[in-house]
Order: C-alpha cells, then sequence, then structure tokens
C-alpha cells in the first residue's frame, strides 16, 4: 500500500503534458528521493528500489529516459553507493550532462542570428539561458517557436524567452513551411523524447514536418539530448493517441474520431548532426560508441 503522498505524486507525473522528457525524470527522481525518505524500512535493496521504478515508468511508457534512469541507479549500486543516496547521484550525474552538452551547444547558439524550434526542450532553454552570461540584450538571436499544439509547450517558451530578453517570433504549427522561407534561420534545433540506435528521433508532434521543410530549404536541423535519452538497443515504439478534449473540448459529434499523438518519429536522414555531451556528430552510432568506451573505462578502474 502506497502513501497518499506518492500515490498523489504519481498521478501529477502522469498529467504532466507540458514538461520536457528530461524535466519529467528529474521530477520522477525526486519522487524516488522522497518515497525512499518517507519509508527507509521499505526500501533497503537494490531490488526494492527497481520495483518502485518500474511502477513509474509504466506512466509514461513512450519514455524510454525513465528506463535509462533505471540503469542508472543500477550502476550506482553496483559501484557501492548506499540505497538512501543513489537518486542524489542520478540527479548528478543528469546535472554532469546537461553542462557539459551545453558547454558545445552554446558556441553554435553564439553564431547564429535566428533559430528555429518546435515544442519545449529543457536542455535547449538551459543552454540558451546561457547566452545571457555573455551576450547583450541587442546582441541575442532570433528565435523563432511554434506553439506546439495541443498543449502549447511553444507558447511557455515564447514567454520564457521574451521574458529573458529574446526577440520572439510565435507561429502556429501549420505555419512551418512559410516560416523557413521568410525568416530564413541558420539552424533548426529540437530536443528528443527517444534516439534509436539507427538515429532515428522520437520527438514532439510536427517535428517530422519541421525537419521535411528544413531539408527542403537546406536548413541544418540539430537534435540537442544529452545520451540519457538514447537506446543502445532498439525496442518498440507505440504512436498512442491523448484525450481527444483536448483537440476538440466539447459539443463533438459523435461520429467524429479524435486522433491526438504527442509524438511521431523523424528519420535520421533528415537530421544534420547530434548534439549531446561527447559533441557535435554527424550520426549517432559515434555517440554509442564514446558510451561504450565510458563503460569499458568503469570496467578497469
Amino acid at each position: 500500500m502506497n502513501s497518499e503522498w506518492y500515490d498523489s505524486a504519481i498521478m501529477n507525473l502522469k498529467a504532466d503534458n507540458i514538461s520536457g522528457s528530461e524535466e519529467i525524470v528529474r521530477k520522477a527522481i525526486h519522487v524516488v528521493k522522497q518515497q525512499i525518505s518517507n519509508n527507509p524500512e521499505k526500501y533497503t535493496t537494490i531490488n526494492d528500489l527497481i520495483t518502485m521504478l518500474r511502477e513509474i515508468i509504466k506512466i509514461k511508457k513512450e519514455m524510454v529516459a525513465l528506463r535509462n534512469v533505471l540503469i542508472y541507479f543500477i550502476d550506482f549500486f553496483q559501484l557501492g553507493v548506499r540505497v538512501e543516496d543513489i537518486a542524489d547521484r542520478v540527479l548528478e550525474k543528469l546535472d554532469n550532462q546537461r553542462e557539459s552538452l551545453s558547454e558545445k551547444l552554446v558556441p553554435l547558439l553564439t553564431k547564429s542570428k535566428t533559430i528555429m524550434t518546435h515544442s519545449r526542450s529543457s536542455t535547449f532553454v538551459y543552454s540558451l539561458f546561457k547566452l545571457l552570461d555573455f551576450k547583450k540584450r541587442e546582441e541575442l538571436p532570433e528565435l523563432v517557436i511554434f506553439e506546439s499544439r495541443p498543449a502549447l509547450e511553444g507558447k511557455k517558451l515564447a514567454l520564457e524567452a521574451s521574458k529573458a530578453g529574446f526577440k520572439v517570433s510565435y507561429l502556429v504549427d501549420a505555419a512551418m513551411g512559410l516560416a523557413l522561407k521568410i525568416f530564413k534561420p541558420d539552424i533548426v534545433l529540437i530536443g528528443a523524447d527517444v534516439i534509436f540506435p539507427n538515429g532515428n528521433v522520437a520527438n514532439k508532434i510536427g517535428c517530422h514536418a519541421l525537419a521535411m521543410f528544413a531539408y527542403q530549404y537546406q536548413v541544418p536541423m540539430y537534435v540537442a539530448s544529452t545520451t540519457l535519452k538514447l537506446l543502445l538497443k532498439a525496442i518498440p515504439f507505440t504512436i498512442q493517441s491523448y484525450k481527444s478534449t483536448e483537440i476538440w473540448p466539447k459539443d463533438k459529434p459523435d461520429d467524429v474520431k479524435i486522433f491526438n499523438p504527442y509524438f511521431e518519429m523523424i528519420p535520421a536522414n533528415l537530421i544534420h548532426g547530434f548534439i549531446t555531451e561527447f559533441g557535435i556528430s554527424d550520426n549517432i552510432p559515434d555517440v554509442k560508441l564514446e558510451i561504450e568506451k565510458e563503460y569499458i573505462h568503469k570496467l578497469y578502474e
């Protein structure tokens, strides 16, 4: 029997459709940390912890990042970290990944006068705001942001960016093709919910269309993500439909069916490059090799 606090926290995670996947992961880790603190006698072995983590994974099946966090927890346990301390070590690992990625991404953002994006990647936001440390307001790049229906994550990003001093152009999702023609961005930049071993990427619905338009207008499209989102082995990915009321809140005829997918696949051939904590790469197998080197190094430490 779980506590009322835990059940409420899980329901809030499940209902969160605006936060980026890494933000969801961090929130989930804080839930795990608090649950262990509240019930230390219940979580004394790694198996107890794995059971809880698997329960959390089920609430966001499409988020592979949560599966990888389970691997991180097991890794730290095998390194001798106490169960009650593992969550903090995992959060520290995520912080280091994000900081390292930002160091690789910021120079690319610095060289860009106009940047186009879709949805709201917390990785992009973190690196974008790093520009404020060494660029004057009038030197900041212009951002072209699409609303990202149905949860309007783009609107949240537009509000954050404009408040911080960035020039923002905000458009409906259907204007992607025209926007690339008019604004002529230097780069298109998106995050990722899942990066597959072959370089295909699952991300917010609309990103495939944006990738095709970017390819047509010869604008390089980059995926910025830590390897938290990278699968080293392929698993099935199902595109599912979410609440119809988000699309048609009321007075919908019974014979009208609503398909409301949040995610879709972007083929690797439309992606110009990947930006991870290991640097900028043309294809994801290069990044996989770096990860394998890291794990092999650990074995011999």
